[in-house]
């Protein structure tokens, strides 16, 4: 029952933190010009989670799935204390 919890509060923290930074590095909200310059290939480290977290839901890939998961969050955890200057 714990690990259910843990899992599944892993997804929801994890999902929100690589959704959110994804849309805000691919909008044009951090942009200097005025020219709207959308990177979608921010969207793709989305994706990326979005396939670790479906193969969590098959009993042998669970764990492969998880590690999945954690390579975006990794990602966008390594920029955000970069740019608070803390790495």
């Amino acid at each position: 029952m714990l690990k259910k919890i843990v899992r599944h509060s892993w997804n929801v923290l994890s999902g929100l933190f690589v959704l959110l930074c994804s849309l805000w590095l691919s909008g044009p909200g951090i942009a200097e010009t005025d020219t709207p310059y959308y990177r979608w290939y921010f969207m793709l480290w989305f994706a990326l989670w979005i396939i670790g977290f479906l193969l969590q839901f098959k009993q042998r890939m669970k764990w492969i799935g998880f590690l999945v998961t954690f390579i975006p969050t990794l990602y966008y955890l390594f920029l955000v204390l970069r740019a608070m200057e803390l790495f």
